[in-house]
């Protein structure tokens, strides 16, 4: 059975994966921190190839992906998201949505890319999210913690796009209006999501977009 640990939570969080000969690990290019010599590293698209050329376009990100294999020996891998936080492990038995920007890594599920369409440009949220499937673990990452919630059934929850980070995708949900906030982002109406139980709902607690604007306004401008 793989041996994984998760290091330096909860802030600065990185996962360890120890593998052994036949045993491998699926995360997205560009997690990687450092590994064993004895690893090998297969480079495949997620979702097709036209898709990840789209994305590429559109996002300025790959859908490359990289499995990562002990050769005769075993060895180790070590990966950490590009933000600081914290990351949790996810035992998949049933289809689950994840932003692309929350997945580290995966066993070797079945992948499948949902593109949520031009408006997810215009609204908070990622415009893609990757559905994986099958039996097996992921590993999502988190800007700040993450809170997993289990909503019962025709419980009720909105949630501030940003800060969704991976659903139960046989879960309901519908985009409403926030009141009449306008999004500092783009200017256009605030828009949550609405889920509806039962299913699990995973919650990072920080806000990027927040973030950048609040160090926006302590950097240098030009008179």
């Amino acid at each position: 059975m793989m041996k994984t640990e998760i290091l330096h939570k909860p802030a600065f969080a990185e996962l360890k994966v120890y593998l052994s000969p036949g045993e491998r690990i699926v995360a997205e290019a560009g997690a990687m921190v450092y590994m064993s010599p004895t690893i090998g590293v297969e480079t495949t698209t997620k979702g097709g190839f036209m898709k990840g050329v789209l994305r590429k376009m559109l996002s300025g990100q790959t859908l490359f992906m990289n499995t990562y294999y002990a050769q005769s020996e075993g060895g180790y891998v070590v990966f950490a998201p590009s933000l600081p936080g914290d990351i949790i492990k996810i035992e998949v038995t049933q289809p689950i949505y994840i932003s692309d920007t929350n997945y580290l890594a995966s066993t070797e599920l079945e992948f499948g890319v949902k593109f949520t369409g031009f408006k997810g440009i215009f609204t908070p949220g990622g415009m893609f999210w990757f559905k994986v499937s099958g039996i097996g673990k992921a590993w999502i990452a988190a800007y700040g913690g993450i809170d997993m919630l289990q909503l019962g059934p025709g419980e009720r929850l909105l949630i501030d796009n940003i800060h969704l980070a991976a659903f139960d995708a046989s879960m309901n949900f519908t985009l409403r209006k926030f009141g009449k906030l306008k999004s500092f982002l783009f200017g256009g109406e605030y828009i949550l999501t609405e889920f509806v139980g039962p299913g699990r709902v995973w919650i990072q607690s920080r806000n990027l977009p927040v973030f950048a604007n609040l160090l926006y306004r302590y950097m240098p401008k030009k008179d």
